[in-house]
């Protein structure tokens, strides 16, 4: 079966339960599942639109900083 399909069917399912019990059972496992999984996971390439312009003398050294170079 499709994952989208199966999904629709759990959800289907999880509104039709009555008792607390079964509930409260889904409720720890989603947390339990939650923990497990990486929220913070980075993903390569996520940021390039952030980025807008970078100056042709970017790494160049700035004049705040002669006194500190040789």
């Amino acid at each position: 079966m499709h994952t989208d399909t199966l999904k629709v069917e759990l959800i289907d399912w999880i509104t039709k339960l009555s008792d607390q019990y079964s509930i409260d059972k889904i409720i720890s496992l989603k947390k339990e599942l939650t923990k497990k999984s990486k929220p913070d996971s980075k993903i390569f390439g996520s940021g390039k639109h952030l980025i807008e312009f970078i100056s042709d003398d970017f790494n160049e050294p700035t004049n705040d900083f002669k006194d500190y170079q040789k």
